[in-house]
């Protein structure tokens, strides 16, 4: 695929495609940066009664037990689906060329309304104990239903769109956003489906597990991919290096991905192939990686200094790292030696942190230094808060997950050991749990940083330039590397 130009008709039309997005992508990007606050303070709260478990203890609603369900549920329904239907949104829009109509925008915004008050009632519902004890999906049961018809009627919009698309070829981009649109709602129903009210309980923690597993692989993989896919050609000027090698990702996740999950029980009561099976899937979608990888490489070859200049670059390159970490991470921990000492330890939660925390936040805090300066028509106010951001971000989720995933080995060898009391190896854990506490301060910090940023933006307060905002060089102009270069490739 060649190069085009943005001609005039281009950036004329790629205009009025942003301003018909503006409001519902700012709506969603703002609701999903509160549930990001909350759960960041839901986060620091569960660490510390973790280390302290009498902190606390008059407020049943703060114990452990259901701070850490609520801090979950914020962060992925708050936040991680909200900023990925904003993205969705924007990019399908943009690559489509598709227009919202006003009636599609005051739908689209009622809707996030509608979804906001479901994620604030599950929260307060597991906060007054009504919650299920099935991670990832711990609201009451009642609410599934709501949540599913919401999801739907949100990104309904993406296949009038597809198939409405210009002539000629698809985009990778588009590959995986369809498919993510398509993938969450089979997952849930089938999650959902399995655990209902009567499931036995190895069959609901074993659906749980596919259920978590499956959200990173079929929803925020594939958003992130698709952001990665159109950032990087975007920012180094030329096209998409293989787009044969990008398809061969693409499948590969999505013949493989729903496999995944069972890898978490093993010697667990599961016929032994289930796990077996489960862990072969985790270790061969590394070929994906290492396939998107190559490729990303290839398209940004001779023109890595960017990463110095470009925020969105810089965000995207650090969440794909953080992928990469994750997938070889969770391949690692299939080996049964590994599986031993690792399984019901801190280490699972340190994966679990770095795949919604790490490569997909990252990722997507990328496409809003992307997309917001477009929507909104100014430029982000301070490069040294968009440095403070991702400095503080990237230490606090490396702090974070290393804690955890150091916390597990210190806590897994003592669990294997049936004549050592559980309490000996929590207690062994101890200080690495006081490093999470400490790794959500960091976090929180770097948020702050990019709550003001967003605030400005979101009220027209950004700095009024056509060029972007850099996170080093001082002004703009054509000299900078980045200059021009974000828009001379045509979606």
């Amino acid at each position: 695929m060649t190069v085009q130009q943005a001609t005039e008709e281009d950036i004329k039309d790629r205009a009025l495609v942003d301003r018909s997005t503006r409001f519902p992508v700012l709506f969603f990007f703002t609701s999903a940066l509160a549930w990001l606050f909350v759960s960041t303070v839901l986060g620091f709260a569960s660490a510390l009664k973790l280390r302290n478990p009498g902190l606390f203890e008059e407020a049943v609603f703060l114990q452990y037990g259901r701070l850490f369900p609520m801090h979950m549920t914020a962060l992925v329904y708050g936040w991680a689906i909200q900023a990925g239907i904003g993205v969705l949104l924007w990019l399908m829009a943009r690559l489509t060329r598709y227009r919202l109509s006003a009636q599609e925008q005051g739908g689209l915004v009622v809707l996030g309304h509608v979804w906001n008050a479901l994620v604030a009632i599950a929260v307060i519902c597991i906060g007054l104990g009504f919650g299920r004890s099935i991670p990832w999906l711990d609201m009451p049961s009642w609410m599934l239903p709501l949540f599913l018809l919401t999801y739907a009627a949100l990104t309904v919009w993406v296949f009038p769109m597809y198939k409405n698309r210009r002539s000629g070829s698809v985009y990778i981009s588009e590959y995986y956003l369809v498919g993510a649109a398509v993938w969450f709602p089979w997952i849930f129903i089938t999650a959902s489906a399995l655990i209902g009210q009567e499931a036995a309980p190895a069959m609901a923690a074993g659906a749980a597990s596919w259920f978590a597993s499956n959200l990173v692989y079929f929803w925020m993989a594939p958003i992130a991919l698709a952001v990665a896919y159109y950032i990087v050609p975007k920012i180094a000027d030329r096209p998409v290096h293989s787009y044969g090698v990008a398809k061969f990702g693409f499948w590969v996740l999505a013949v493989l991905a729903g496999w995944t999950g069972f890898h978490r029980f093993y010697g667990g009561p599961f016929a032994a192939w289930i796990p077996a099976a489960s862990g072969a899937a985790v270790v061969f979608i590394l070929l994906a990686v290492v396939a998107t990888y190559s490729n990303l490489w290839c398209t940004l070859r001779g023109k890595t200094q960017l990463w110095e200049f470009s925020p969105s670059l810089r965000f995207t390159a650090i969440g794909m790292l953080f992928f990469a970490g994750y997938c070889g991470l969770s391949a690692l921990s299939i080996f049964p030696g590994v599986q031993a000492k690792l399984q019901f330890s801190f280490f699972q939660n340190g994966l679990d942190v770095l795949a919604v925390y790490g490569f997909f936040s990252m990722t997507i805090f990328g496409a809003m230094y992307f997309i917001v300066p477009r929507i909104t028509g100014c430029e982000w106010p301070s490069a040294g808060s968009i440095r403070n951001h991702f400095w503080y971000s990237t230490y606090g989720i490396l702090t974070l997950v290393v804690c955890l995933l150091v916390a597990g080995l210190a806590q897994g060898g003592y669990l294997a050991q049936p004549d050592i009391p559980f309490s000996t190896s929590f207690l062994n854990a101890g200080p690495w749990v006081i490093g999470s506490a400490v790794a959500w301060v960091l976090i929180g910090f770097s948020n702050l940083w990019f709550f003001g940023q967003m605030a400005l933006m979101f009220i027209g307060k950004g700095k009024k330039s056509a060029n972007p905002t850099l996170i080093h060089g001082g002004g703009h102009g054509d000299h900078d590397p980045q200059h021009v270069a974000e828009e001379a490739v045509a979606s």
